[in-house]
């Protein structure tokens, strides 16, 4: 219903509704107060922050701002509130990296599980596109700090939920966890079934902000036959790759020669963010979305699950990539 939907900002009411599509059929209090939220977000509603503080200079008096406004200016209000719309108990927890924000999401949330703080957690991650957005990259391309590239990738926004259940690890502990689902802004979710995924692995490193592609795609480079290292597979076990490309003309450049470098061009490749624009925080968890729907679409009946990359570069100098078997 719409009770207490009037203060929300977008970027809640994004959260709000994917996560019930999530959780759409479990309807069990108790169930769902043992499930955690693990959220990823770029600083939270920018646009609310801006309106907030633009009202402490046109009041007037600076303190005559609306209270109910004030919430939508803290970072971990998405999820808090949504935890309290659902009942949700678990661990609840608001990550920020850029745009290896839906990754740094997925592992937080996958060692929450491991350490055996809950046993399931949705987890994503949302960004808003607001007049506050564009006006800060656009501010962002005249300085130079993000690449035009030569065609901008145009600005998207959107949530994406996945359900981690860590009941499902494998004996071996070599899984962080299982996907048991997933919803996003525009499409159902499914809360109940099998595993679809299984998320294996994860690496990050850092690179120099700014450097050039070279360095970046050596920093990735690193970061990928670690995590292959590390999960005993090879380049040529990688059945697909999901690619950021955010836009960023140096930093596509810099992941495309990485990918090249490490797998070459055996496996399949989705880019998340030709059908989702520059989703920003929120991209990691399109890349992850893209993959298993295309795992889906692909695989015959019967057959075992396949291992996908999946690859971010940051503006920070953040480089990082995961596996998941789909």
């Amino acid at each position: 219903g719409r009770k207490g939907t009037r203060t929300l900002d977008r970027m809640t009411a994004h959260v709000i509704a994917t996560a019930g599509m999530v959780l759409a059929g479990r309807d069990d209090p108790d169930a769902r107060a043992r499930i955690g939220l693990v959220l990823g977000s770029s600083t939270g509603s920018v646009q609310s922050i801006t309106e907030f503080t633009r009202d402490t200079f046109v009041r007037e008096r600076p303190y005559l701002v609306n209270p109910a406004n004030f919430p939508s200016t803290v970072m971990n209000n998405a999820a808090g509130r949504t935890a309290i719309w659902y009942g949700l108990r678990g661990p609840n927890s608001t990550i920020a990296a850029g745009h290896l924000t839906g990754l740094v999401a997925l592992r937080y949330a996958s060692r929450l599980i491991r350490l055996g703080y809950v046993d399931t957690l949705l987890v994503g991650a949302v960004e808003e596109v607001s007049e506050a957005v564009s006006a800060g990259v656009g501010a962002m391309r005249r300085a130079g700090t993000v690449g035009p590239g030569s065609g901008p990738t145009p600005l998207g926004e959107g949530c994406v939920f996945f359900l981690l259940d860590g009941r499902d690890e494998a004996p071996d502990g070599s899984a962080d966890g299982s996907v048991n689902g997933s919803g996003t802004g525009s499409a159902d979710g499914s809360a109940g079934g099998a595993a679809v995924a299984e998320l294996v692995g994860f690496e990050s490193g850092v690179t120099e902000a700014g450097a050039d592609p070279a360095t970046t795609a050596a920093g990735l480079v690193r970061a990928i036959r670690t995590l292959l290292a590390r999960t005993g597979l090879g380049p040529e076990d990688l059945w697909l790759v999901s690619l950021a490309q955010s836009g960023d003309g140096e930093l596509d450049a810099a992941e495309l020669a990485a990918v090249d470098q490490v797998v070459g061009a055996g496996p399949r490749r989705v880019v998340a963010s030709e059908r989702t624009g520059n989703s920003f925080s929120a991209l990691g968890a399109f890349q992850l979305a893209a993959a298993l729907a295309v795992a889906e679409e692909d695989r015959p009946a019967g057959e075992p699950s396949r291992p996908c990359l999946l690859t971010s570069l940051g503006v920070d100098g953040g480089v990082g990539c995961a596996l998941v078997l789909a």
